[in-house]
C-alpha cells in the first residue's frame, strides 16, 4: 500500500461535489488505520457531522444578514427567524449564504491527518453542540470517539475530532436456542417494545378481538366502545382485499406485507400506515398483526396494498426511472435521507440526436419497424454512456442527453457511438433501408443537478448555461460527426492529444447567445479499450 498522505478540503456547502472527493479520501484513511471493514459507518457519520456544520454554519451567518438586511435582532426571536430562515432556504436553496460566507472566508475545513489514531477532524469557524450529532451512538458501537476542543484563532469556533479507541472491548457472542417457554417471552417482550397490534375478524369481517397495544396505538381507552371506533376507522379496501377478498385466494389462506393507512380517531389529520400480515383458521377467523411504518401528519407518499404488488409494479417501471436518480437515491438512504438534494457540480453535458429521423417516421408505414429501429440505435447509445462512466438523464423521442463527471469519458462515448452508428449503417443500407446518422454535441462546466417540477410529478435533473449550450452545439452539428465547446477541449486536449484529433476551432452565433460560441469538431486517432464501469 502507498504511503498515506494528509489531505484537507474546504468547503460550505454539501450541494457542490466536494462530498464525492471527501467520501474518495475518508476511505483512503480508513485503509491507512485498518479501518476499511467501517466504511459504511463512517461515511455516515462523517456526513452527519459535516451535514449538522454547514447547517450551524448557514444558520450563524443568516442571523448575522438578517440583523444587517432587515435591522431585525434574532436573539429572543426565534420564530421569525425561524421562518425568514424557512422562506430564504426553501425559495433560493442555501446559494446566497454560501455566497456571503465564501466572501466573508466564513468556511468549514475537514482534514485527514496522518496522525496515529485520529480518522478526522472537522474546523467549524462557529460553535457547534452535540445536540446536533444524530449518530453519536453509532460512533461509540463501532469503537470511535468524538472529541471537542476549541479553535484559539477563532472565537467561538471548534473542532471536531473523529478518533479511533485504543482498546476496544470484544463483545462476547454464544449461540441460543430458544425453548417453547422463553421464546414465547421473547416474543411478548418483542410486541410490547415495538407496539404490535393483535386483530382478529370473523368471515363476515366484525372484529372479534383486538390487543390493548392496538387501541393505544390510535389512543383509544381499552373498552368495548373503542373496538367499534376501530371498526369504522380500518378502510373499506383492507376488508375487500384482506376479510373476503383476493388476497385470501391463497390456499393456504395466509398473506403478508399489506400496508393500510388508518386516519387517527381525534378527528385531526394524523394517521397511521400499518404493515399487516396474517393468516386464515380452519374456522374462517382471519389472525392478524398490525405493525406500524409511519405515523404522518396530512398527505404521505407512502403508497398502501399490498407489498408483493408495489414489487411487481416496481419491476415494471423501474427501467423508466433514470439511472442517476437511481444512484442518487441509493446515496440519500444510506445517509439517512428522505428525498434527494440539489447539487452544484462539473459535468460534460452530452446530447446525441438521430439526423432525419423524424422525416423517416413520417415515411415509415411499419410503426413497430420505427421503434425496434429507434431502440437498436438508443440502446448502443446508452451502451456507450454506461461504458465510459456516464449516465443517461432523459430520452427525449430521438435525442439522448447524458452526464459525465469526467469530459474525458464523453468524448470517448461519443465516438464509441459514431462507431455503433457506422456499424449499423452498413447493415440498413445492405437492406436498401435509409440511412440513419448521429449528431453529437458536448459541453463541460457547472451545472446545477436538482429537483424540477411539482410533487405529483419530479425530474432530478441537470438545468443551467452549459446544457442550454451543449442542446444547441449539437443543434449545429453536422451528420455523423462529434462538436465539443472549446471548454471541453482545453480541459482534455494536454492529456489526450495523442488519442483524439482536434480539428480547427471555429464560431458559432446560436440563438439566446449574445457571444459566439467556440467550438471544434473532433474524433478518435486510436482505437482505446472500453472502460468497463
Amino acid at each position: 500500500m502507498p504511503p498515506f498522505t494528509a489531505t484537507s478540503h474546504q468547503f460550505t456547502s454539501l450541494e457542490h461535489s466536494v462530498w464525492k472527493h471527501i467520501q474518495s479520501d475518508l476511505e483512503l484513511a480508513l485503509q491507512h488505520h485498518n479501518l476499511a471493514k467501517f466504511a459504511a459507518p463512517s461515511r455516515l457519520i462523517l456526513h452527519d457531522l459535516l451535514e449538522s456544520a454547514v447547517s450551524v454554519l448557514h444558520r450563524h451567518i443568516f442571523r448575522q444578514l438578517v440583523e444587517i438586511d432587515f435591522g431585525l435582532d434574532p436573539d429572543g426571536n426565534d420564530a421569525a427567524f425561524n421562518a425568514f430562515y424557512d422562506t430564504e432556504t426553501r425559495e433560493h436553496g442555501s446559494q446566497n449564504i454560501d455566497r456571503f460566507c465564501k466572501s466573508h472566508d466564513q468556511q468549514i475545513s475537514v482534514t485527514f491527518p496522518s496522525q496515529a489514531g485520529v480518522i478526522a477532524w472537522v474546523d467549524i469557524p462557529v460553535s457547534w453542540n452535540r445536540s446536533v450529532c444524530q449518530t453519536e451512538q453509532l460512533i461509540a458501537a463501532i469503537g470511535f470517539e468524538l472529541q471537542l476542543t476549541a479553535l484559539a484563532e477563532t472565537e467561538g469556533g471548534c473542532r471536531l475530532i473523529l478518533v479511533k479507541r485504543s482498546v476496544r472491548q470484544p463483545v462476547p457472542f454464544t449461540h441460543t436456542f430458544l425453548e417453547q417457554q422463553p421464546r414465547s417471552t421473547s416474543l411478548s417482550h418483542i410486541f410490547d417494545s415495538l407496539s404490535y397490534g393483535l386483530m382478529h375478524f370473523s368471515a363476515t369481517g366484525e372484529i372479534l378481538a383486538v390487543s390493548p397495544s392496538m387501541l393505544g396505538r390510535l389512543g383509544l381507552d381499552v373498552c368495548a366502545t373503542s373496538v367499534a371506533i376501530v371498526a369504522e376507522a380500518i378502510p373499506l379496501n383492507f376488508y375487500n382485499d384482506i376479510v373476503w377478498g383476493l388476497a385470501l385466494g391463497e390456499c393456504s389462506g395466509k398473506f403478508e406485507n399489506y400496508r393500510i393507512r388508518v386516519n387517527l380517531p381525534d378527528g385531526g389529520t394524523s394517521s397511521i400506515l400499518f404493515n399487516v400480515s396474517g393468516f386464515r383458521d380452519e374456522m374462517l377467523v382471519i389472525h392478524s398483526l398490525w405493525q406500524t411504518v409511519s405515523v404522518d401528519e396530512g398527505h404521505s407518499q407512502l403508497s398502501e396494498g399490498s407489498i408483493l404488488t408495489e414489487v411487481r409494479i416496481h419491476n415494471i417501471t423501474r427501467n423508466y426511472v433514470p439511472q442517476l436518480v437511481q444512484e442518487k437515491a441509493r446515496d440519500a438512504i444510506q445517509l439517512g435521507h428522505t428525498q434527494l438534494t440539489n447539487e452544484e457540480r462539473f459535468v460534460a453535458v452530452l446530447f446525441c440526436d438521430i439526423v432525419g429521423f423524424t422525416n423517416y417516421v413520417e415515411t415509415s408505414a411499419h410503426h413497430e419497424s420505427v421503434i425496434d429501429s429507434l431502440n437498436s440505435i438508443l440502446r448502443r447509445v446508452a451502451g456507450s454512456v454506461k461504458n465510459f462512466h456516464g449516465s443517461i438523464d432523459k430520452f427525449m423521442g430521438d435525442c439522448v442527453m447524458a452526464l459525465f463527471d469526467d469530459p474525458a469519458d464523453a468524448v470517448f462515448a461519443a465516438c464509441d457511438m459514431q462507431r455503433h452508428a457506422q456499424d449499423i449503417n452498413s447493415l440498413r443500407e445492405r437492406a436498401g433501408q435509409s440511412v440513419l446518422q448521429l449528431r453529437i454535441g458536448i459541453h463541460w462546466g457547472e451545472v446545477l443537478i436538482g429537483n424540477v417540477g411539482t410533487v405529483e410529478r419530479l425530474d432530478w435533473t441537470a438545468i443551467g448555461d452549459v446544457v442550454n449550450t451543449a442542446s444547441r452545439i449539437e443543434k449545429n452539428c453536422r451528420p455523423g460527426a462529434i462538436l465539443v465547446h472549446q471548454a471541453l477541449r482545453n480541459a482534455i486536449a494536454p492529456v489526450h492529444h495523442a488519442h483524439l484529433n482536434f480539428e480547427e476551432v471555429f464560431y458559432l452565433q446560436v440563438k439566446g447567445k449574445g457571444e459566439k460560441l467556440t467550438v471544434c469538431y473532433v474524433s478518435l486517432v486510436q482505437t482505446l479499450p472500453i472502460r468497463q464501469g
